[in-house]
């Protein structure tokens, strides 16, 4: 509820539910952050993690087959399988200062501040097992069950590279990780 203030504005009371901040930073269909969150969050630490000299790890997450699952069971289903996937990569995602964040349709990404590529693979590998572990079916892929491809990269970060350039990297090792036949792990070189 918005209760009208002394100067004619308006104030938000807590009973009213999400703040318009809130909305503007939460994808409304998986209730994890959007990209204007990310942003957000990679503008506050970028200068943050370049002085404390602490690695960063980008995982951009796809839904292997999605437009295939869609075009199978409806868009309704399409949308429970996105929100199961959102709700596992956020159970998964177990670093301090790490956001979850949807990326775009069926993409999603990981950052992870604070973590090295040991880290950043450790935890690609437990959401692959974490996805596989749901085995939602999913009848129009190889494997019969929905699956993602995962792309990643982790940089120390610097003035000579932006937050854009490192998640470029991560999203370039996604789609390796998609031409070596999708449900794949794929780090980009350093």
């Amino acid at each position: 509820m918005t209760a009208p203030s002394a100067s004619g504005g308006s104030e938000h009371t807590p009973a009213a539910g999400p703040s318009w901040r809130e909305l503007a930073f939460t994808d409304p269909l998986t209730g994890l952050s959007n990209r204007r969150r990310l942003d957000e969050v990679i503008q506050g630490g970028w200068s943050r993690w370049m002085r404390d000299q602490t690695p960063v790890t980008v995982l951009v997450i796809d839904v292997d087959h999605f437009k295939a699952f869609n075009d199978a069971s409806g868009h309704p289903a399409g949308d429970a399988c996105l929100k199961t996937i959102a709700a596992t990569l956020a159970a998964t995602c177990d670093v301090p200062g790490g956001i979850v964040c949807r990326w775009g349709g069926e993409e999603f990404l990981m950052l992870l501040p604070d973590s090295d590529a040991s880290h950043g693979g450790n935890v690609a590998r437990r959401v692959q097992e974490a996805v596989h572990d749901v085995a939602l079916p999913h009848a129009a892929a190889p494997t019969g069950r929905v699956t993602v491809s995962i792309g990643t990269a982790t940089a120390m970060p610097t003035r000579d590279l932006t937050p854009d350039e490192l998640i470029a990297r991560a999203d370039r090792a996604l789609y390796a990780a998609k031409r070596a036949g999708r449900d794949r792990i794929v780090a980009a070189p350093d």
